[in-house]
């Protein structure tokens, strides 16, 4: 059954879809996301996509001419010199008018005719969905990632506008989900992830991997605000629109480990404090104390 409340298949918004490519990238990952962006593009429910595109100085120009081989009205390639932070789709997606249905995913990922990415229809204006993917266990047959329920997601959801929060984060790093949804939690939007009703799939076939910060394997593990109240508080269970489970700062759970936190590092910054001046006491009194001797 689609859920669609009191509205009809013909009054629903198609979804504005926005992905990211980058060049030059290897030629086995490269031939995914074209497949994944094909795919894509024939879905009905998707009437826009929108490609950023991170082109690199040492760039392959037979990748970008695949790329600007494919002539359909739905694409729009947008060349930025960098990767793109989430706060750079948001940008864009927040000047296309008010009530837009957005669906940022990455280069990976598609959706096809029985992904239902038209139920996008039901996220409310308050609300920022993080979808979790399905993996391929052996060809064309799909399963949900085991580690849905603790914010392992390649889909983000959103009605436009968007509320600004805190989003300076690259797509696509080790940790860049859970930091996001732990921001819009933060921010005031209700997250959730309703993966058992929208189904991304996941296409990663080829041994490739980009998904560090940097050649020594930094990622946004190490943010030293990463899931600080705990995963469970940011990350949405899998679940189904019907029946969303959902994360919010307004939450009980929220708001009393939030209240907790805030009076423990409270408490520990004075004590490290009077700890620091006692020290810095004791330091100047035994000096006082040997020139007196």
């Amino acid at each position: 059954m689609q859920y669609l409340g009191s509205r009809t298949i013909e009054d629903l918004t198609m979804v504005t879809l926005f992905t990211t490519f980058h060049i030059p990238c290897q030629s086995k990952r490269f031939a995914e996301y074209l497949r994944c962006l094909q795919i894509n593009l024939s879905n009905p429910s998707i009437k826009k996509i929108k490609v950023l595109l991170e082109v690199k100085s040492n760039h392959n120009e037979a990748d970008l001419n695949l790329l600007n081989e494919i002539k359909n009205e739905k694409l729009e390639i947008i060349k930025i010199d960098q990767r793109p932070l989430y706060s750079d789709f948001f940008a864009i997606a927040n000047q296309l008018g008010k009530d837009q249905i957005i669906a940022i995913c990455n280069a990976d990922i598609y959706f096809d005719e029985n992904s239902r990415l038209e139920l996008a229809n039901n996220i409310p204006s308050d609300s920022f969905w993080t979808i979790s993917r399905y993996d391929e266990k052996v060809e064309n047959q799909w399963v949900l990632t085991e580690k849905a329920d603790i914010g392992s997601h390649d889909c983000w959801v959103f009605r436009t506008p968007l509320r600004s929060f805190q989003s300076n984060y690259h797509l696509g790093i080790l940790g860049c989900d859970q930091m996001i949804a732990q921001r819009a939690v933060e921010a005031g939007l209700v997250v959730a992830n309703p993966c058992l009703s929208i189904v991304s799939h996941h296409l990663h076939r080829s041994d490739v991997r980009n998904d560090t910060l940097n050649q020594y394997g930094e990622s946004y593990w190490q943010d030293k605000e990463f899931l600080i109240l705990g995963y469970k508080l940011y990350c949405a269970e899998a679940s189904t629109i019907e029946n969303l489970h959902t994360c919010s700062n307004n939450s009980r759970q929220y708001i009393i480990k939030r209240a907790f936190m805030f009076w423990f590092l409270f408490i520990y910054r004075t004590v490290l404090y009077n700890l620091r001046k006692i020290k810095k006491f004791l330091r100047t009194f035994n000096s006082d104390h040997n020139l007196n001797n």
